[in-house]
């Protein structure tokens, strides 16, 4: 999975993100294109499922702007990846109302036993989390998470999080041998 990871790093197909950037993103002048540096991120995110260096430097290049600006927002903005994702993506809510109902102890959890890397991602490239310091909106399902940005997973605790996982791997194996996942 981390040759995977690795392959994807390196193997970047820039031709769609050129075509979105020449088609929408042609600012007139220099304080126009610092603007436009944010929307061409998230183009390169939705097509790469990151922002791959490749990408950033394309971004910089197109709008005319520095590298650095490309990744001092990149850096700032939390939703933004800089590293290929797992699998699977899950926010982690560590809001007011997730961190009184445990969810420090979901995120003990999740390093203790999954060993994520500094972007996140588990050793085996299943599943990327996010610990999101704000608030999913879904205080009522507390502790609560959101896998593959669609599915909530409400009263998560360090028992239900294995559960996930091991759904997750489960699911890996089902559909690496090619039969169909139900």
């Amino acid at each position: 999975m981390m040759e995977e990871r690795e392959t994807a790093r390196r193997e970047i197909d820039l031709q769609p993100l050129r075509r979105i950037l020449e088609e929408r993103y042609r600012p007139r002048d220099h304080q126009e294109a610092q603007e436009l540096v944010v929307g061409a991120c998230q183009e390169a995110q939705h097509l790469y499922g990151w922002v791959p260096p490749q990408a950033a430097q394309l971004i910089a290049e197109h709008l005319g702007v520095t590298i650095n600006r490309v990744y001092g927002l990149l850096t700032f903005y939390a939703d933004f990846r800089t590293e290929p994702p797992g699998e699977h993506f899950l926010w982690l809510c560590h809001g007011a109302a997730c961190y009184i109902a445990g969810s420090q102890k979901v995120v003990d959890a999740l390093r203790t036993e999954y060993r994520l890397g500094e972007d996140g991602t588990t050793s085996d490239g299943l599943l990327t989390v996010h610990v999101f310091d704000g608030c999913l909106g879904a205080c009522d399902l507390a502790p609560v998470a959101q896998l593959d940005h669609h599915e909530y997973i409400g009263q998560l605790d360090a028992n239900r999080l294995r559960e996930l996982v091991e759904e997750l791997r489960a699911c890996r194996r089902v559909g690496s041998n090619d039969e169909t996942i139900e």
